[in-house]
């Protein structure tokens, strides 16, 4: 991802031509493929919203959440929300869910399985909301049904099996991730085109990340995506006083 130079945007006259640089140089990859931590961790997001009406992070705060889930962890909570956020209040939610992500939550007892189902069908209504030139090079069906929709030969061979079961087989080419569950969310990502696997858990996906990235999968944790969307969402709100001033 390359920072994008104010003064060439400035350069620019053409306001079209404008937001395809922005979109081309600066917005992040798109979109993305949640986890099931992370769909934990949007729940949590929600109940601090349904507790405290919005979520405020002053020095107190962020003191008690780094005691409570180390510092790593507190920030990834802290961006996450941030993201959530400015999703809701922009253009929607980049993310995706799949079968396997819905599989694992359908395991969580109680309260705390309705919570995760319910966060996942969530964005599973946005992602069927979705139309077809959203994402052009994304199979977003073959995330749940992929047994039944024709899967790339291409793709298939390009990770040398013959199967999508192959992929996700002990013995596939993702044989490196010890979870069978983490080895299926991988599997969706790769055979739907998804670019990046959301996670904060640095025991699975992150821990395994350079061995996904030689394969085409990037994983990232809230804290890195939102540092990509920073200037992408900068420069847009710089696109739109622009032009708000030109009309005066």
């Amino acid at each position: 991802m390359t920072r994008l130079p104010k003064a060439w945007l400035a350069q620019e006259g053409d306001a079209a031509r404008r937001i395809d640089i922005i979109e081309l140089e600066l917005c992040p990859p798109e979109p993305q493929l949640l986890d099931t931590c992370v769909l934990q961790n949007i729940d949590w997001v929600d109940r601090q919203i349904e507790s405290y009406g919005s979520i405020s992070w002053d020095d107190a705060a962020i003191a008690n959440l780094t005691e409570r889930y180390g510092a790593e962890l507190a920030n990834d909570l802290i961006d996450l929300g941030i993201l959530y956020k400015e999703f809701e209040n922009r253009s929607g939610y980049p993310w995706l869910v799949s079968r396997a992500a819905q599989r694992e939550a359908s395991l969580a007892d109680g309260v705390k399985g309705v919570r995760l189902l319910s966060v996942l069908d969530f964005f599973r209504g946005h992602q069927d909301d979705w139309s077809g030139e959203a994402y052009p090079g994304i199979a977003k069906g073959l995330l749940f049904d992929y047994r039944r929709i024709r899967v790339s030969p291409a793709l298939l061979r390009g990770l040398g099996v013959t199967s999508v079961d192959e992929i996700h087989a002990t013995k596939g080419p993702l044989s490196f991730l010890p979870d069978e569950g983490d080895r299926m969310v991988a599997t969706e990502a790769l055979i739907a085109n998804v670019p990046v696997v959301l996670t904060t858990d640095r025991a699975t996906f992150w821990k395994y990340r350079v061995e996904l990235d030689a394969l085409g999968l990037a994983v990232m944790r809230p804290t890195e995506l939102l540092k990509l969307y920073e200037p992408y969402w900068q420069a847009l709100n710089d696109e739109f006083m622009r032009r708000s001033d030109a009309r005066r």
